[in-house]
Parts: C-alpha cells; sequence; structure tokens
C-alpha cells in the first residue's frame, strides 16, 4: 500500500503547488501540518511547508505517510 493518497487515488509525488498555498497534510496516526507551500523541489517529492501560527518550516518527502487535503475555507 502506498503512503501518500491524494482525493483522486495513490500518486508517487506531490501534486503541482503554488507557493503561498494553504495545504493541509494528515496522517494514519491523526497527525495534521497546516501552513503554506514555501518551497519544492523540481522533482516535485519534497515539500517545505512555513507552519500556520510561526512554528517555523517543515520538510515533508512524499513517502512521509501524509496525504493532501484542501484546507476549507
Amino acid at each position: 500500500m502506498s503512503t501518500l493518497q491524494t482525493e483522486r487515488g495513490h500518486a508517487e509525488v506531490w501534486p503541482e503547488l503554488a507557493r503561498h498555498q494553504d495545504i493541509v497534510l494528515c496522517d494514519a496516526r491523526g497527525n495534521r501540518i497546516e501552513g503554506t507551500i514555501d518551497g519544492m523541489t523540481e522533482d516535485r517529492s519534497t515539500l517545505w511547508i512555513q507552519l500556520k501560527g510561526g512554528l517555523g518550516r517543515q520538510l515533508v518527502h512524499h513517502l512521509d505517510g501524509y496525504w493532501l487535503e484542501l484546507p476549507v475555507a
């Protein structure tokens, strides 16, 4: 079973995401990462998220077990 899920099923890398786009990542344990895209590698395998609430940045690889949820407006 793949560790990356999107609303449209499994993916090999992150979808194309714009810098400063709001995102929410979730994992099977119920952990959530909320923030904005700060950067992404060219191959879209890894992204930096500027965390909500001034908590710094977090690096997330597409195989880290998180899937993308679109934040509620």
